[in-house]
């Protein structure tokens, strides 16, 4: 073969990380190459020969730069951050704090069914939506959260409404989420859900054993109601002429201890429920977990051997022909195989807190995001940025509980971070830091979300080093997205 010097005057920015006899290099433009030992060396000492393969695509991806190169790749970093230039899109209203279930996870800071002191007003929803239409994104997402946000469905109505009339004079798009267990389900909510095109969202823990023990509800099992309305919404969105393979109840899961052994058997609830998305989440020490986080926590290291198992699970049903993807990865393989902007909030940085999404208590207060809500569950009002009413949308953005964080969790400024191989995919939490390890800014080495974070992508690149062309292609397939607009779009 041809060979040739390369000079690495030429050489950018990289990040390195070791797989077996191969080294991961990363730039920030998010393109990654596997090298050999031998060639990684010889690059850095500025002796590297190599095939002309090597060349060009140390070239083809960056990593080797020339004077013309240099605008296209501050295109490509621009597309990969274009989300700092938009504005908060998610805001979540959390519309009650009262709830009819006792999960033994739960982070919201549940009341009872009779605490309607715990409910948002009129006033402060129209307040709330006042602030959210003041973001200069061109389209807004409202969530709805609890609680039990059915519990407090008359404002749900308000927001939907007076936020549809608002999209039409405002010139804005705006989509609806709602987050539910579904147990105060009915036909009219649904009915008026339906027909104003929110898109809904329950939780799902497995099979009725497990998801039962984990969201426990007085008079009822948990699993057979949620069931139960998930397919009667499924249904009617097939009545609408949705396309069912993106109009349909979306479903989270929540890992504890009684779920690391039965990953096969989780995913094929999921399977059977007509789900193609499952998302394999650990416990998070917010809000009225905390007091249970002893008895319910696991280690990074046991929650990882559990996603390995199951990940390889998912990716054997893959093979054979069977739809259903894994979202953690998912949203990894996003930045790694395409120049997409990550469009969730803790994989960004600086992370969307504050400035990409915005979270509206009941009682006014605003606060970074939905966790930031949480720590003020457990009394501590550390990352509430505002109050709605005495706050406008500048007060907020510019609160100086917004700057904190964003400095906070800006990668390339953060020791350990600035220099791992992972930085163009990964994200921090403030909030997960200063819960876990009394900081703001993560200490790394001793930080269990690093450790699962770096350890799913441990795995993740491993099988595409090591699974050759045809799991590379399969795993392409999870980054495609669709335009969210045709969910509600009618199939032709």
């Amino acid at each position: 073969m041809k060979k040739l010097r390369i000079s690495n005057s030429r050489l950018g920015k990289i990040r390195f990380r070791r797989f077996g006899d191969k080294y991961l290099l990363t730039n920030d433009w998010g393109r990654f190459v596997f090298v050999s030992e031998e060639d990684f060396q010889a690059l850095l000492t500025d002796k590297l020969t190599s095939n002309a393969d090597l060349s060009e695509e140390l070239t083809k991806k960056g990593f080797l730069l020339d004077h013309n190169a240099k605008t296209q790749w501050a295109d490509v970093y621009k597309n990969r951050k274009e989300h700092l230039f938009k504005g908060p899109l998610l805001h979540i209203f959390v519309v009650t704090l009262r709830c009819d279930h006792q999960c033994i996870y739960c982070q919201a800071g549940r009341r009872p069914m009779n605490s309607f002191s715990y409910d948002m007003s009129p006033q402060t929803a129209a307040a709330s939506l006042d602030i959210a239409f003041s973001s200069p994104s061109p389209s807004l997402t409202i969530e709805f959260q609890g609680g039990e946000p059915l519990a407090n469905f008359d404002i749900v109505r308000q927001v939907i409404e007076e936020g549809r009339k608002r999209e039409k004079t405002e010139g804005k798009t705006v989509y609806f989420t709602l987050v539910s267990n579904l147990s105060l389900m009915d036909e009219e909510k649904l009915k008026f859900l339906i027909d104003n095109r929110v898109q809904i969202c329950t939780s799902l823990d497995g099979p009725k054993k497990v998801h039962d023990k984990n969201r426990p509800k007085t008079n009822f099992d948990s699993y057979d109601l949620t069931t139960h309305w998930m397919e009667k919404i499924n249904d009617a969105y097939l009545k609408e002429g949705l396309d069912p393979d993106l109009a349909h109840v979306g479903a989270l899961l929540t890992v504890t201890k009684d779920s690391l052994q039965r990953g096969p058997e989780i995913v094929d609830e999921y399977l059977k429920r007509g789900l193609k998305v499952i998302h394999l989440r650990p416990l998070q020490p917010f809000g009225f977990a905390e007091k249970t986080w002893k008895k319910q926590s696991y280690s990074a290291r046991e929650f990882l051997d559990f996603y390995e198992k199951t990940f390889d699970y998912i990716l054997d049903l893959n093979k054979k022909g069977v739809e259903i993807l894994e979202k953690t990865a998912s949203l990894f393989l996003s930045g790694i195989l395409t120049d997409k902007g990550s469009d969730y909030m803790d994989l960004r940085s600086p992370c969307g807190a504050g400035i990409g999404q915005i979270a509206y208590n009941h009682d006014g207060r605003v606060y970074t995001c939905d966790e930031g809500r949480m720590v003020g569950t457990m009394g501590d009002d550390i990352f509430c940025i505002g109050e709605v009413g005495k706050s406008n949308y500048q007060d907020i953005i510019n609160h100086p509980g917004v700057r904190s964080v964003c400095v906070a969790s800006c990668l390339e400024s953060l020791p350990e971070c600035t220099d791992c191989a992972f930085l163009p995919y990964c994200g921090v939490c403030p909030v997960f830091s200063y819960v876990t390890q009394g900081d703001l800014f993560p200490h790394c080495p001793s930080c269990d979300r690093c450790a699962i974070q770096k350890g799913i992508l441990d795995i993740v690149f491993n099988r595409l080093l090591t699974g050759g062309e045809a799991i590379k292609t399969l795993l392409k397939r999870w980054t495609i997205k669709r335009d969210r607009s045709s969910v509600y779009t009618p199939r032709p």
